[in-house]
């Protein structure tokens, strides 16, 4: 482990405990890419996103482009301009909330699991990938439906 990778797991670590009690586009200089509640909509085992009301989405200049939504345990990334995929935010290794994006990665804040933004594993004790769920996008109504497990 190289002294680079020793201080990112030491700031991952110590942004957890923050993680739960803010919404802030940063935590400790660690970028959080997160929506905001109105956006979303859950009717029972399914979240309704507005594509249109969520900012990193409209605003950005490259895709592909994840946001995590962390009331619903969930993972968008918009990667194209019609479509989505979703993952669970929820952590393989202890069910922590995987909620930090750094350019491609998803990064879980509580041992530092890392995986690309199609749920793959890189790094850190989860045993496994992030768990892919449907999604359905209506390009007239600019909604997004996901399919909790």
């Amino acid at each position: 482990m190289t002294r680079r990778d020793a201080m990112r797991i030491g700031l991952l670590a110590l942004s957890g405990p923050l993680l739960a009690c803010t919404d802030a586009s940063t935590v400790a200089g660690v970028p959080l890419t997160t929506s905001p509640d109105d956006a979303v909509r859950r009717i029972g085992d399914v979240v309704e996103i507005d594509t249109t009301r969520v900012p990193a989405w409209t605003a950005a200049a490259s895709l592909p482009v994840a946001v995590v939504f962390l009331p619903a345990r969930l993972i968008v990334v918009r990667r194209d301009r019609d479509q989505f995929s979703a993952l669970s935010a929820e952590c393989p290794h202890a069910g922590c909330g995987v909620s930090i994006v750094e350019r491609t990665r998803l990064l879980c804040p509580c041992h530092g699991s890392a995986f690309d933004f199609a749920g793959t594993r890189l790094e850190g004790p989860a045993p496994s990938g992030l768990q892919p769920l449907a999604a359905t996008f209506s390009r007239a109504t600019g909604r997004l439906l996901v399919q909790l497990v």
